[in-house]
């Protein structure tokens, strides 16, 4: 059995470099890494099983992509660990912030633009690889993907499983199954049964989102820019030239969360930050407070919500850590 694994891991500060190994890896993608920052670093890892590729991909100073690809030849997971990712396509707009997942089946021309510090774990699923295992109605495979939700929460269990099985394709090391062609393929057939299995859906649901509103952009622009600062919703309503009761319902509709929880959970990802790539000298409770937390209890129990351990444990991690290298 001839089944094809490989690993690749990449870091650089040289756009033009990386498209050129992506695509060697059969990955083609233009990083732009925009005019008001005229630093850029990425580190990637890229996993294969055949066509289906597993990736993860981090960067300290942010970045813009535009696919080459064709996207309907294939579906893309995305799970977004930490930092803020703003997506647009022929069809829709929208952010995915840390402990939320995206999927991608637009056909047309799709734009991704990450923060600073943003992280996220991705799969991609030739669509071929998924039919054998569907069972078509009315023989319309893209109606069939049509029904998966758009966006999901990665602490629901299908979600968190498929995350999960991605990432065990990208720790450190060699491929997980270099020797064993039989286990690859057999992996590949569960992780694409879980998704078709576990992705969440919703028959209510309205298909093709509405855009988001301009209104509701300028404020999430204006938080990001003023994150570090001490301000109120009718600070940022104002800001976005809107009612606090409008800002509110835009944040609910379109975010899924109120502005005051977008906001903390932005502050939370600079500090999961800091305590993986900062000075490690430096005490938590300072930097905690300096991102407006000043109960160490409360930030404690938030930041477990989100991450799922403690603070200190996160700190811990960072001695087992290595920066990606050739594979």
């Amino acid at each position: 059995m001839n089944i094809a694994v490989d690993k690749y891991a990449w870091s650089s500060c040289e756009p033009t470099e990386l498209q050129e190994k992506l695509s060697a890896a059969d990955i083609s993608v233009v990083f732009d890494q925009g005019s008001e920052n005229p630093r850029f670093h990425i580190d990637v890892t890229v996993a294969m099983i055949r066509e289906m590729a597993a990736w993860k991909i981090f960067s300290e100073t942010g970045y813009e992509i535009q696919y080459l690809f064709r996207p309907a030849d294939r579906i893309e997971l995305h799970f977004v660990e930490s930092g803020t990712f703003e997506v647009e396509t022929e069809e829709q707009e929208f952010s995915a912030t840390a402990g939320t997942a995206f999927m991608l089946l637009s056909s047309g021309p799709t734009r991704l633009k990450a923060s600073r510090s943003a992280c996220k774990i991705a799969l991609a699923i030739p669509r071929s690889l998924c039919l054998p295992l569907i069972h078509l109605e009315n023989g319309d495979p893209e109606a069939f993907f049509r029904r998966f939700d758009a966006m999901a929460d990665l602490t629901e269990k299908g979600v968190r499983t498929i995350h999960l099985m991605a990432a065990l394709l990208l720790e450190s090391g060699d491929h997980p199954f270099a020797g064993s062609p039989l286990g690859a393929s057999l992996f590949q057939e569960a992780l694409i049964t879980a998704f078709l299995q576990s992705w969440p859906t919703s028959a209510q649901k309205t298909m093709i989102q509405a855009a988001r509103p301009r209104n509701l952009k300028r404020a999430l622009d204006w938080i990001q820019a003023h994150l570090g600062e001490e301000f109120t919703v009718l600070d940022i309503a104002r800001n976005a030239g809107q009612s606090v009761r409008s800002l509110q319902l835009s944040f609910q509709q379109n975010v899924g969360m109120n502005p005051l929880n977008y906001v903390q959970r932005l502050r939370l990802q600079q500090i999961h930050h800091e305590l993986l790539h900062g000075d490690a000298d430096e005490n938590i409770s300072d930097i905690a407070a300096r991102w407006g937390f000043s109960h160490m209890g409360y930030f404690a129990a938030r930041y477990r919500a989100l991450y799922g351990v403690s603070p200190s444990s996160t700190r811990a991690s960072r001695r087992r850590l290595s920066p990606p290298s050739n594979i």
